[in-house]
């Protein structure tokens, strides 16, 4: 049997966000776990395979998946940034996880905690804006209520928020200064009452804030 990777009386996950594009990532599986992961790993720009002898017709229509309609043999993992198992053999599991750990590829077993070397949070998502929640795995159930219990405190302003300060912050950074000033600049716009401001809907106003923090006049239009 596979080492367990860490203690699982505590949480030692360390969180982060990772940076798939053009990244081949692999699923191992066809089942909807599968095409749910696969959905989610297109979203985020990756390159995927997915490798099982049954799958599903929503996975074998997906936009640039790689399809490949047989059962995972050792070696299919070359190449790979991250790899995805979601079958319900278990001695497939652990010999997908073997390879995987030899060639240091990032693993997750779905539902198999000890398999794997990292896990999925639970992710609220609006527009540019992605919160995860993680309880490093002890209670799955509860991240998904935390999701849905945030998520209903996280509007579309803050959609609209981020999106102005994106737009925003190239001026900034031309403005000269150094990364305190910067930040301290995006602190006064975030502590003002710019987000009320959004949430009216008050262009006016947006702009009136916008151009007392910075001095500059900043096309929003398009954002509201």
């Amino acid at each position: 049997m596979v080492d367990r990777l860490r203690d699982t009386k505590e949480n030692m996950y360390y969180p982060i966000f990772l940076d798939l594009k053009d990244k081949l990532c692999v699923v191992i599986g066809g089942g909807r776990v599968a095409a749910r992961k696969a959905e989610s790993l297109v979203s985020a720009g990756a390159r995927v395979k997915v490798i099982s002898d049954d799958i599903l017709d929503e996975i074998s229509s997906m936009d640039g998946v790689i399809i490949e309609k047989r059962k995972y043999k050792d070696g299919d993992l070359g190449g790979a940034f991250l790899v995805i198992a979601a079958t319900d053999d278990p001695d497939e599991n652990l010999r997908i996880t073997k390879e995987a750990m030899a060639k240091n590829i990032l693993l997750n077993v779905v539902d198999k905690i000890e398999l794997c070397n990292f896990i999925m949070p639970s992710v609220v998502e609006k527009g540019p804006l992605k919160i995860a929640i993680s309880t490093g795995g002890f209670s799955p159930a509860l991240a998904r209520r935390l999701r849905i219990e945030i998520g209903k405190h996280i509007g579309q302003e803050f959609e609209i928020l981020a999106r102005i300060l994106s737009r925003i912050r190239p001026i900034v950074t031309q403005m000269g200064g150094d990364a305190n000033m910067h930040k301290r600049m995006f602190e006064v716009l975030i502590d003002s009452s710019l987000l009320d401001a959004i949430r009216e809907g008050d262009r006016e106003q947006i702009n009136d804030i916008i151009y007392q923090a910075l001095g500059v006049q900043v096309d929003i239009e398009d954002l509201m």
